[in-house]
């Protein structure tokens, strides 16, 4: 190989390294209160993968998908890119177990102001719309029910761990 080729080379793979290894900007973080747990009878399943889609806008950070609890099951709410209030900071989903009895308690993900308190995310979570949304697969359409026109997508599993999983991908009407 010439001397021309091999730098170019050189360049190309420092280029991929250096876009593969910058971080996502995220938003600041805030703490689990003891009043966001509530007792769980399991842990939900290791997260599925998601496809970040460009980043829409410089103040956008990126907010993972996480897993909420409701009705007896879990679910999974895709990751987005949000424009967030400054004084926003964000409360990852969490499951501890009390080593008295080993019951487990999971604390879903919030947003909450300076002083700690939960804020309504609604305003803001979904305004880049639904181009901002984590993909199921690379490329496909943002996950999230499309022909349902929802914010997001969910993986419902239950106590066998058996996961339904609606992506998004097939205009099949499943919610």
């Amino acid at each position: 190989m010439a001397a021309g080729g091999a730098a170019i080379v050189a360049m190309a793979a420092a280029a991929i390294v250096a876009g593969c290894s910058a971080a996502l900007p995220r938003p600041p973080a805030a703490q689990v209160s003891a009043s966001d747990y509530v007792a769980v009878p399991f842990s939900p399943r290791v997260p599925p993968v998601e496809f970040i889609p460009p980043r829409p806008s410089k103040d956008a950070v990126w907010v993972d998908g996480s897993w909420e609890w409701s009705g007896g099951r879990y679910g999974w709410r895709f990751g987005s890119w949000a424009i967030p209030p400054p004084s926003a900071r964000y409360a990852r989903w969490v499951v501890i177990r009390r080593q008295a009895d080993g019951q487990l308690f999971f604390a879903p993900s919030r947003w909450k102001d300076a002083s700690g308190k939960d804020i309504d995310d609604r305003s803001f979570m979904y305004a880049l719309g639904p181009e901002a949304r984590a993909r199921s697969r690379p490329g496909g359409p943002p996950a999230g029910g499309r022909a349902a026109g929802r914010a997001d997508a969910y993986v419902d599993e239950g106590p066998t761990g058996g996961a339904n999983v609606d992506t998004g991908d097939a205009d099949d009407g499943a919610d």
